[in-house]
């Protein structure tokens, strides 16, 4: 999971195994530690009891819950993302695609296909 921090807008970008992994009811939680004591942790979870997509940051983790439905259909279709607006905070949850200028790189094995890549489309 890749996230992306630019003003007042977080992005986070999902390989197939997270979207997969989401999609079936699991959270993905993934962190960056700044010491042994300093960390910051960030988080996504299908919830089924809403219908938009949730943020909150408490003691260093960044939370976001997203409506379970939006999350299967988004997994099962070739939406590249989720988007949502909770409070003055801008959210983008999509589908990482492989780059199409540095091809075969070992961490885009799991990365989806690039729907601009004539040669595979």
């Amino acid at each position: 999971m890749k996230i992306r921090l630019k003003g007042n807008t977080i992005r986070f970008r999902l390989t197939r195994s997270e979207v997969e992994r989401l999609s079936s009811g699991a959270a993905l939680r993934d962190r960056i530690e700044f010491s042994p004591s300093r960390h910051l942790t960030w988080l996504l979870a299908p919830a089924p009891a809403i219908t938009a997509i949730e943020a909150d940051f408490v003691d260093a983790t960044i939370a976001v819950r997203l409506p379970q439905s939006q999350v299967q259909n988004w997994a099962e279709t070739q939406a590249v993302g989720l988007y949502g607006h909770p409070g003055e905070l801008e959210v983008a949850v999509e589908k990482d695609f492989r780059c199409l200028t540095r091809s075969g790189l070992p961490e885009e094995a799991d990365a989806f296909p690039n729907p601009h890549d004539a040669a595979k489309c």
